[in-house]
């Protein structure tokens, strides 16, 4: 997918959202509505792909796709779930649903003043490091932190830290890399800065 087709289906996300999220705050229902989206997205479309392509598919009419979520979902869901993702599907708009998710969350994060942190380490995140992050990011932010870990051994050591869309990435493999660039960088700058003596070099051979 293009960055362009990325950053358009964020923004259409984002107006669903907010769409979701008002009716939801109407209605006291944001919290389970949360609960909800994260078991769509992560125990429907994360382990049956397949059915997450036939939702997002061209080949069937919104009014087949509505039919299928009936026949599902029928007595699992909300009818505020329900009522949304059959808006969704009549405008076809069913293929942004992990954005939707995402950005419901950042929308509910700040009406509560609230924010969620996500660290990613090699070996697991120790608990006295996990109080001590969440403790940090709370005085500095002056809000109230989530703090969810993942884990991803190329990492090799430390940890990358994701709050919304800012990334601290203190890996050992970040690391390396930023060393490897800085001695490129600095053998560039040697070139431009001795550019006559390698002319001298390579007119005289």
């Amino acid at each position: 997918m293009s960055d362009t087709g990325d950053i358009g289906r964020k923004q259409i996300a984002r107006v669903y959202a907010k769409a979701l999220i008002g009716a939801a705050e109407k209605s006291g229902a944001t919290d389970s509505l949360i609960v909800e989206l994260d078991s769509l997205v992560d125990d429907v479309l994360g382990k049956f792909s397949g059915f997450e392509a036939t939702l997002s598919s061209p080949r069937l009419s919104p009014d087949e796709k509505v039919q299928l979520l009936d026949r599902v979902f029928v007595g699992r869901m909300s009818e505020e779930m329900s009522t949304f993702l059959k808006v969704l599907c009549q405008h076809e708009r069913l293929d942004c649903l992990r954005q939707i998710r995402r950005a419901f969350r950042q929308q509910h994060n700040e009406l509560r003043n609230n924010v969620e942190v996500e660290v990613t380490t090699a070996q697991g995140l120790p608990d006295n490091l996990r109080e001590q992050i969440i403790r940090t990011l709370k005085e500095k932010l002056r809000c109230e932190v989530h703090l969810f870990t993942t884990l991803d051994e190329s990492l090799i050591g430390g940890l990358v830290v994701r709050v919304g869309d800012t990334v601290v990435d203190g890996s050992v493999r970040n690391q390396l890399a930023l060393m490897r660039t800085q001695a490129v960088q600095r053998v560039v700058e040697q070139i431009h800065g001795d550019g006559g003596r390698f002319l001298d070099i390579s007119t005289s051979s």
